[in-house]
């Protein structure tokens, strides 16, 4: 059926000028909006009482195949201390001839399992688990045999330990990504597009870091909506794919906070004398920009630390002005200072930012703390940043947090420094309409106007600032079809 209503006593438009308890949705775009429309005989009815009504949420920074394949092999979210993930390991292993590991988070002050600890569990199978920011990992003495071409005499292992930084951990990353099957893939994409839909996304950026997969991914046929990023230090790669967009985690300006590889200008306060590692020169990443911006291509570059901001700035205003950034973005912008603040500001960069990190990393016990002592209070300033109209796109990185809009508004308004908490209306625009604008597609997407794609989640009860982490998704409506619904088993093709 082409036209549908859908009525609400809760309709948040995310557009100051729009106001209804009712939607009419004719085939995928809203027609009207307003109160008790008048409707053709013809029209299905959808009443959904007293449950909100929002403009369906985008998460627009997401591994696409990792975050799938890492619901295939071994998890590791869910081991709070070593002694359960060791124990995990074991069991796992007893059903499975490897562990390619996700998400281990070391309790602070703890660091990855050592090489001897992971021989203990198997000196015959291999073993491969990543730090839960992605940044590093650790492995066995199997593995470790078997890459010793890859990771000897490169910057970033440590024979002893078995742990891998930087270069090491990338090549090491790589070689066990680009062995997944076709097959394997596949299945991953179908996961990423359920768990997207049931977290009440309409759409989501797949950062992807291999042009087969990119082909894998524009030949899918999903009922989630992608914003396609190609990770690539060759820009033309992504315009012969037929794509607008290169970029996301690579390049990657520097690593991460938890694995104090951040690039910071001064010393992280548990490790005087680092601070951290560059893992791109600015001439490659100058170059970079300059090639993107002549092939049209907008940008989005990893950066966590305020130095490694400093250099895709650097970068930015260096470009000649009949060659400018294509609408640049930075990917984490996790630690700025004021000035930055204002630089971003004046040359109208966008962030994508994920407000979930706070809630897991933040505060004044968590492991920013740890790492940045008193610079704390400087992370993730999401207040600061929209009162100087800087637009924000809410994101969860995932596979590092799972796919979860209502999560991270959650996190947004209750963010562990006052200072920087946000309202209700406002985190919900960052998954909404500030996240359509991070992706240049406002005008099609990210509010509920007249016009627009009706692009709809629908929360199961009136929301505010109390009540929000008690919400659940009820319905997601992508482009005028349900593609999911709580209550039953109602979908449209």
């Amino acid at each position: 059926m082409n036209l549908k209503l859908i009525k609400s006593n809760s309709i948040i438009t995310m557009d100051k000028t729009i106001h209804g308890n009712c939607i009419l949705i004719e085939k995928d775009r809203i027609k009207n909006i307003g109160d008790n429309l008048d409707f053709p005989e013809n029209v299905q009815i959808f009443d959904f009482g007293d449950k909100t009504i929002l403009p369906g949420f985008r998460d627009i920074h997401v591994h696409f195949f990792q975050t799938g394949l890492k619901y295939i092999d071994f998890n590791a979210e869910k081991c709070n201390s070593e002694d359960e993930l060791l124990q995990a390991m074991s069991d796992w292993l007893i059903n499975h001839e490897e562990i390619i590991g996700f998400g281990y988070s070391p309790p602070l002050q703890r660091s990855m399992p050592t090489l001897k600890q992971l021989d203990r569990i198997s000196n015959t199978k291999p073993i491969y688990i990543r730090r839960v920011d992605g940044h590093s990992s650790a492995i066995n003495t199997v593995v470790l045999n078997s890459l010793t071409d890859i990771v000897s005499d490169i910057d970033g292992f440590n024979p002893t330990k078995g742990w891998l930084f930087s270069e090491a951990h990338t090549l090491v990353n790589s070689f066990f990504l680009e062995k997944t099957s076709h097959t394997k893939l596949i299945r991953a994409a179908k996961i990423v597009s359920s768990n997207a839909l049931n977290a009440g996304c309409t759409s989501i950026a797949a950062m992807i870091p291999h042009v087969e997969w990119m082909k894998l991914l524009l030949e899918s046929n999903l009922d989630i909506k992608t914003v396609e990023w190609l990770e690539t230090l060759e820009p033309f790669e992504a315009k012969e794919l037929g794509l607008s967009r290169v970029g996301g985690c690579l390049p990657m300006v520097d690593g991460s906070l938890g694995s104090r590889s951040a690039l910071l200008s001064l010393d992280y306060s548990d490790q005087p004398g680092n601070r951290g590692t560059l893992e791109i020169a600015k001439h490659i990443l100058y170059q970079w920009y300059f090639q993107a911006s002549k092939l049209g291509l907008r940008t989005a570059v990893h950066a966590i630390g305020d130095a490694a901001v400093d250099i895709i700035l650097s970068c930015l205003k260096e470009l000649p002005d009949d060659n400018p950034a294509i609408q640049p973005r930075i990917e984490h912008a996790e630690l700025l200072r004021d000035q930055q603040v204002a630089e971003i500001r004046d040359m109208k960069i966008s962030l994508a930012m994920q407000p979930v990190f706070e809630e897991i990393w933040g505060g004044p016990n968590g492991m920013y703390f740890e790492r940045l002592g008193s610079r704390w209070k400087s992370t993730n300033r999401y207040r600061d940043l929209l009162d100087n109209g800087i637009t924000i796109g809410g994101s969860s990185d995932s596979y590092i947090t799972p796919i979860d809009p209502l999560r991270g508004i959650q996190a947004a308004i209750n963010h562990p420094n006052p200072d920087q908490r946000i309202s209700l209306r406002e985190a919900i625009g960052l998954f909404t309409i500030n996240a359509a604008r991070a992706e240049f597609v406002d005008e099609e997407t990210g509010s509920l106007t007249p016009g627009k794609l009706a692009d709809i989640v629908v929360l199961d009860r009136q929301i505010n600032e109390s009540n929000i982490n008690s919400a659940n998704i009820y319905t997601t409506i992508v482009e005028g079809k349900i593609k999911f619904r709580k209550t039953d088993d109602y979908y449209e093709k």
